[in-house]
């Protein structure tokens, strides 16, 4: 066993874990303080200096283009350099104390939190310098993939609609995906290469031994056969990181799974259920952190401790047996399990439980709640989305709201089409803002299945409201390529014309799109499509917001509530995620699978409290289509 355990983990290996072993009060006590420092402090702060520097005054909040185009100003540049200075100052001066710790214990100096404390801080400016000018050098580093993807894109994807090439996915899409994927894997490779034989010039750069250019070329001078015996501890260190993360997960939620289906046999309890719940959060917690709070401190162990072996040359921290130090783990969880501490620990935990059980039975009346299903583009029936075929497919199906797009084409119609060009959709590389309509009666949209040839035309928005009206809702977006004020104007005008106000809502990805429909047309419901956003966007003049299913919160749902603004979720196309989204309360579901959609809403409306409960923290694997 000493003989495997000698082969598998190097020397350095196990010096680093009998320091993470013998230090770890010090270390936890760091940990600590850094954590309290950069998120109890400097987050706040970092959030005012953003609320104040971009969203003072009467300035509208950035959203998709808008959000990008900031990112790329030097403004925005500015404070995406800022995040990312502070993000890894954190990591950088929680790794220089626990070297400080490291190295006071080797040096036989008592290891205290306040001496290390004291010591980072009179290093601090050094340290930000060193997070500035890593920041700089991976930023110049990712010029050569992006200029490289960049490359790749426009050499093979640009000749179309970017949607055409992802859904019919033509031979320019996998030569643009396999030499996309092996330009990231070299550059990845020599990255983490560039990274990993780089790390032994922090110890000795915060060692004052040298500066950081000789720090580096020191590092970089080692013998490659001790490099790679460093990288492969670290990727050791790494990999057992990652395992028992899972193992531990999948541990506590099959345990607490077959709790909560034991207490639903004996008790209907909510609240007992609850506290079953709550017992999970903070049980999942501390072991989460505890093995994020090794695992960091035995990397930081693995490069310190290399620094000293490998380039000080100090044989003293050669490590006793990784035997020795389990018995000593063992014998530190026996001190934990110690009656009068386990009374603690157990305390706490049922206090929390029950806390977290009183907050978590506490929703609203399920009764009340009607989500509305939206079928995306009016893909419905295995029809071609935007079709008529598709709507009256959306309409069979029941669905509260067909989601369309609009468009203008060179003479002024505005068509129910999503891509800039026909070529996804019916084949033709014809941009719609260079054709007229009556080209485009030419053409009609591909389908798979058999539908009548005047349900296959490229639909005017006219034609969608006669067959809409009184049957189903419509939620139209104004689709810009190129922003377009007389596309607003045209929808309005033909809806007016239609006498359909109270059938339609209105929505665009567009902030200037949004404030023109709201100044002509205030009595129409407008709502802005968020793929990606910063601030509070709530001061967008919207009266509801259609958000990317992964940035639904049950917080978001309720802050846009109280102001009279409802959530959409796009595009939510699985069970799990119907599921989830129904449970934060979300006014609606724009979906490709409307009909999957409707049965989970009248499948959840019928769960149970409890069931809902269970169904929050995963114990539950709900089937829609079981009984």
């Amino acid at each position: 066993m000493s003989r495997f355990i000698q082969a598998l983990f190097s020397s350095t290996f196990r010096s680093s874990w009998r320091s993470v072993v013998m230090l770890w009060k010090p270390m936890a006590g760091w940990t600590l303080i850094v954590y309290a420092f950069f998120t109890a402090i400097l987050s706040p702060i970092f959030i005012a200096m953003v609320h104040w520097g971009v969203f003072r005054g009467d300035r509208l909040p950035a959203g998709n283009d808008e959000l990008l185009q900031f990112a790329l100003s030097p403004t925005g540049f500015s404070y995406l350099f800022l995040i990312i200075l502070i993000t890894l100052t954190g990591t950088t001066v929680r790794y220089a104390g626990l070297f400080q710790i490291i190295t006071d214990e080797l040096r036989g100096r008592h290891v205290s939190i306040t001496s290390t404390t004291v010591r980072i801080a009179q290093r601090i400016h050094f340290l930000i310098k060193l997070c500035a000018i890593t920041v700089g050098a991976a930023i110049i580093l990712a010029l050569p993939l992006l200029a490289g993807i960049w490359g790749i894109y426009q050499t093979y994807l640009t000749e179309f609609d970017i949607n055409y090439y992802i859904s019919v996915t033509p031979p320019e899409w996998y030569r643009a995906i396999t030499l996309g994927g092996i330009w990231t894997g070299l550059w990845g490779i020599g990255v983490l290469f560039l990274v990993g034989f780089s790390l032994p010039a922090l110890p000795s750069y915060l060692d004052g031994r040298r500066t950081l250019r000789e720090a580096l070329k020191e590092s970089w001078t080692l013998p490659f056969t001790k490099m790679l015996l460093f990288l492969n501890s670290i990727g050791i260190a790494i990999f057992f990181w990652v395992l028992i993360r899972l193992f531990s997960d999948s541990i506590l939620i099959l345990l607490f799974g077959a709790m909560s289906g034991w207490v639903l046999d004996i008790s209907g309890s909510l609240r007992l259920l609850a506290a079953f719940a709550g017992s999970y959060l903070i049980l999942s917690f501390i072991i989460t952190a505890s093995i994020s709070f090794v695992g960091f401190s035995l990397i930081s162990a693995i490069i310190t401790k290399f620094y000293y072996i490998n380039i000080r040359g100090n044989e003293a921290v050669i490590s006793p047996g990784m035997l020795q130090l389990t018995k000593k783990t063992i014998r530190s969880l026996r001190w934990i399990s110690r009656p009068k501490y386990l009374t603690l620990i157990l305390s706490i935990l049922i206090l929390s439980s029950i806390v977290s059980s009183i907050i978590l039975t506490r929703s609203p009346d399920a009764a009340e709640y009607n989500p509305e299903i939206v079928s995306h583009r009016a893909n419905a029936g295995g029809a071609p989305e935007n079709s008529l075929a598709a709507l009256q497919e959306s309409i069979r199906l029941g669905a509260d709201y067909a989601e369309i797009d609009v468009q203008l084409t060179a003479d002024g119609v505005a068509v129910i089409l999503h891509d800039a060009d026909l070529m996804r959709v019916a084949g033709h590389p014809g941009r719609v803002d260079q054709m007229t309509y009556s080209e485009m009666q030419q053409h009609q949209l591909l389908s798979e299945k058999d539908f009548p040839e005047e349900l296959l035309v490229i639909p005017t928005l006219s034609e969608y409201l006669e067959m809409a009206n009184s049957e189903i809702g419509l939620m139209i977006e104004l689709k810009y390529y190129g922003f377009r004020e007389d596309l607003a104007e045209e929808t309005i005008r033909v809806i007016r014309e239609h006498e359909m106000e109270n059938q339609v809502i209105l929505m665009s990805l567009s902030i200037p799109s949004v404030q023109q429909v709201k100044t002509l047309a205030p009595d129409l419901p407008m709502g802005y499509v968020s793929a990606v956003a910063a601030g509070d966007l709530s001061r967008i003049p919207m009266d509801f917001i259609a958000i990317n299913q992964q940035n639904v919160t049950s917080q978001l749902v309720q802050n846009y509530r109280s102001r009279n603004q409802e959530v959409y979720a796009w595009t939510v196309n699985s069970t799990g995620n119907m599921v989830d989204l129904l449970e934060k309360q979300v006014t609606g579901l724009i979906t490709d699978e409307t009909e999957l959609a409707i049965e989970v809403a009248n499948e959840f409306s019928e769960l149970t409290n409890a069931e809902r409960l269970l169904l929050r923290f995963g114990f539950l694997i709900l089937d829609p289509f079981s009984d």
